[in-house]
């Protein structure tokens, strides 16, 4: 009885347009059987004569490119961030990791994401929100669908070989194999395309599999001056960046350091690109990502700014600046603050005027300041204080290096009561305080900075008396 069903379905002139409408469904629907739907018809087609085998490899490759091409098309339309699923940090992941291959391996990746159900769907989704012309994107989705169909009619088409007149058995069997072929393949491709940083002590060295850049530069100011490091023996990951570097404390979801190279004489003035995303190299749930920021003021504040690591020749300078749009390098910040143009976002550009005699480079190290009762809110713990500091070569040979130091406070601007996050009414302050009064107080070890520091000499009747207030740049000190 369910022999007959079976030969009845197969010879049915619906059969066709069935499967055109599941393999479409399943560029959308992960859980639509496209592939097996696909591997039994062709188990049919040899084992009863029925649906037309070379039918059922057109239709699911047609299906299955007009499925990615929409996907494209709703990528290129929307984004990646329109709908609630979309901000999930596994979901924001994929995107990262499918811009990231997108941009080196287009074709190996649009081939390899067709045989892993979610990850087509990313792949495609994200070559349509990052504008990939249709004239790259169609060639090798249409190869990849093609592809795509053929296994899965050859695995279908060997079982209804091997079991003639049996065709229950044999679309049981060729949907076993399908699946099982599936997930063993699904298993190796994202072993291969999985890259992980490893969370080691900060003195052990974290090793890499795939490197976006050289990271922060010891030796940029002519002397060395190492990136600084947790006091503490925090598990951390250091992820090296073009002209720039950050170090996560995978704990708190947050960089606990950043360090920036900064050539003032080659910046470029690029336009704003890049969009928000989680680096790839580290765990999703170790980066502070897009939940935290719906609905509410704040912002997703760049530690390292987008500009400063920009320069060098333009290519250089364009990727360097897309590389600060990761999640490892935002911390929650007061939207008050985060979008003020004075005091804390200018005083890279201050200190590069005062530094001009000496080759126009500086180099700035900034991160919250993380402490244990920051209030807690959505999964994370926001900073109330921030620090940078700012170092740059001198002319003098016995002193080769000056430094000074900065804090910001928007303790007054946090309120995670009621789900705003954000006082509607209030101020945040800014201090230039002593180098060692911040290592103290944000866990660091900053080694030769302290030394270099321009408040170093000045005199404190009290703890925290060389503490600075700034109400304009004027007020900055930058010499001893």
């Amino acid at each position: 009885m369910i022999d007959d069903a079976l030969t009845g379905l197969a010879a049915s002139p619906a059969v066709l347009p069935l499967l055109f409408a599941l393999v479409l469904g399943d560029a959308f629907l992960v859980i639509l059987p496209g592939e097996a739907a696909v591997t039994a018809l062709a188990a049919l087609a040899v084992s009863q004569g029925a649906p037309s085998l070379v039918g059922v490899v057109l239709v699911a490759a047609s299906a299955a490119l007009c499925g990615d091409v929409l996907c494209y098309a709703v990528g290129r339309r929307v984004g990646l961030d329109r709908w609630t699923w979309m901000r999930r940090p596994r979901v924001t992941a994929a995107f990262a990791w499918a811009r990231d291959r997108l941009d080196r391996r287009t074709a190996s990746v649009l081939f390899t994401a067709r045989f892993i159900p979610f990850a087509r769907l990313a792949v495609n989704l994200t070559a349509g929100a990052g504008r990939m012309p249709v004239r790259r994107h169609l060639p090798f989705a249409a190869g990849a669908a093609l592809v795509w169909a053929l296994y899965q009619a050859f695995v279908g088409a060997l079982v209804g070989q091997l079991l003639p007149g049996a065709p229950v058995l044999a679309v049981v069997v060729s949907i076993v194999v399908a699946l099982v072929l599936g997930a063993l393949l699904d298993a190796v491709l994202t072993r291969r395309a999985r890259t992980r940083v490893a969370v080691r002590s900060p003195w052990k060295g974290v090793p890499m599999t795939e490197t976006y850049g050289p990271g922060y530069d010891p030796g940029f100011l002519g002397s060395a001056l190492p990136l600084p490091m947790p006091a503490d023996d925090v598990p951390v990951a250091v992820l090296p960046y073009l002209h720039f570097s950050v170090v996560l404390q995978t704990a708190r979801r947050l960089a606990c350091v950043t360090g920036v190279n900064i050539d003032g004489a080659s910046l470029k003035d690029l336009a704003r690109t890049g969009d928000w995303e989680y680096d790839p190299r580290a765990d999703a749930d170790a980066q502070c990502g897009p939940e935290v920021y719906a609905r509410n003021d704040l912002d997703r504040g760049h530690l390292v700014r987008r500009r400063d690591p920009g320069w060098g020749d333009e290519s250089t300078a364009r990727r360097a600046t897309e590389q600060t749009f990761f999640f490892t390098n935002a911390a929650p910040q007061a939207s008050g603050f985060n979008q003020s143009p004075d005091l804390w976002l200018g005083l890279e550009d201050h200190v590069l005027a005062y530094a001009g005699a000496n080759r126009l480079r500086v180099s700035v190290f900034t991160a919250p300041v993380l402490e244990d009762d920051d209030p807690p809110y959505r999964g994370v713990r926001l900073p109330r204080r921030f620090w940078k500091i700012a170092a740059w070569a001198t002319a003098g040979a016995g002193s080769p290096l000056a430094a000074a130091g900065f804090v910001l406070d928007q303790s007054r601007l946090i309120d995670t009561g009621e789900e705003r996050a954000v006082a509607p009414l209030a101020g945040f302050r800014t201090f230039q305080a002593p180098i060692a009064d911040i290592a103290a107080e944000a866990g660091i070890d900053v080694g030769l900075l302290a030394e270099a520091d321009v408040l170093a000499l000045v005199p404190a009747s009290r703890p925290g008396a060389a503490w600075r207030e700034l109400d304009d740049p004027a007020d900055i000190r930058l010499s001893r």
